[in-house]
């Protein structure tokens, strides 16, 4: 009896033990390294902690805050950048203080002027990348002016080095029914996990794709693209279908648009994107902004297609992550304003990330509108 108990604890459990141990750690780095469509990359859901409101009519160095479009972290720092058309181009540094509990201040700190000879901007999107200590930066253009987007590179104290080739399909085109639409081009812009690519996105579908999105139902792909830094080529493109308008206007009939303002980039094919739909005639600001999980596992590479109207394709799988509705009631004068920017922010006590987000006031240039800054917990 005690010879059986010795083999078994000292022979036949190790070599066990092993073989188990062997199986699991392969079945883990086959996990690892081959993740399968759906499964979790460590957001299960967004929880609100806090809104801020910049005062409007806040001055800076001399320039109106607002039409903040895009922010991004990096450092300890927020940046953030305004689509105001007229000059200075420029970018604010914050230092926004907040905790589970909520925000304790919020400072502006620093203004940055980007030097530009270029015509007709329209900042949308600004990312630090961390790897070439620069900053990237998208301009929307001004397609009726024949202005196409394009993507900025400039150092931290705002100096050009490059300015990307815009891929020939986002770029105006003489034939007006081919091409981007106004005030629906480079809206979003991500550094990618991959690091030597930055992700694009158009606002609203080109031409040749499909229709800007209508009510209860609409065929409305938008064109997400990973550009390499170095050629400025594309390397892969998805799409995206944008939501039906989710309510008409007040009256009936008037102005009403959905559109993509921004991505993020949680690894190399999963995403965070902002879809912003507007109506007018509301009191409570009129938007519908939703938080989708975006799945491109699977998405047929579309760079070489040139019309997404009758072509055969996969586009990226969505997800519904946040509604903005669900905190309406939390915000300021139940004001869900124009959402644009997003980028995750600083990690709380109990170890959780968290998602910053800005809103653009358009500079109350159509009606009274809020410049927000929100905060929220990432749920593992």
């Amino acid at each position: 009896m005690n010879k059986y108990i010795s083999f078994r604890h000292y022979i036949v459990y190790p070599v066990f033990m092993i073989f188990i141990a062997f199986y699991s750690g392969c079945c883990v780095n086959k996990k690892l390294n081959n993740p399968q469509k759906g499964e979790t990359t460590g957001i299960s859901s967004l929880k609100f902690i806090d809104e801020y409101v910049i005062p409007t009519q806040t001055y800076f160095d001399s320039t109106i805050v607002g039409g903040l479009s895009g922010i991004d972290y990096a450092n300890g720092k927020y940046y953030t950048i305004s689509d105001d058309k007229k000059r200075p181009v420029r970018f604010y540094e914050l230092d926004l203080k907040y905790s589970q509990k909520g925000f304790a201040s919020v400072d502006i700190t620093d203004m940055t002027v980007i030097k530009t000879e270029e015509k007709y901007i329209d900042p949308e999107s600004i990312r630090y990348d961390k790897y070439r200590n620069h900053f990237f930066w998208t301009s929307e253009g001004a397609v009726r002016k024949g202005v196409s987007p394009a993507v900025f590179e400039i150092d931290r104290t705002g100096m050009p080095i490059k300015k990307y080739d815009t891929p020939d399909i986002f770029k105006v085109k003489l034939d007006k029914t081919k091409g981007p639409r106004q005030n629906g081009t480079f809206e979003c812009l991500s550094m990618s996990v991959d690091t030597g690519f930055y992700w694009v996105g158009m606002e609203l579908p080109v031409k040749e794709d499909g229709e800007e999105p209508k009510l209860l139902e609409t065929n409305s792909p938008v064109r997400i693209s990973k550009i390499n830094k170095n050629t400025g080529e594309v390397d892969y493109q998805f799409a995206y279908y944008l939501n039906p308008i989710p309510k008409d206007s007040k009256p009936k009939g008037k102005f009403r648009v959905n559109g993509l303002p921004e991505i993020l980039s949680v690894d190399d094919n999963t995403f965070l994107f902002i879809e912003r739909a507007y109506a007018s005639g509301y009191k409570d600001g009129g938007n519908t902004v939703r938080i989708y999980k975006v799945d491109a596992n699977g998405a047929t590479d579309i760079k070489g297609i040139p019309s997404l109207k009758k072509a055969k394709f996969i586009a990226a799988k969505k997800t519904l992550l946040f509604d903005f509705e669900t905190i309406r009631s939390k915000l300021t004068k139940d004001i869900v304003d124009n959402i644009e920017g997003i980028c995750f922010g600083k990690t709380l006590n109990n170890g959780h990330k968290t998602l910053v987000l800005v809103s653009d006031n358009n500079f109350s240039m159509f009606s009274p509108q809020l410049t927000q800054i929100i905060v929220l917990e990432i749920m593992p």
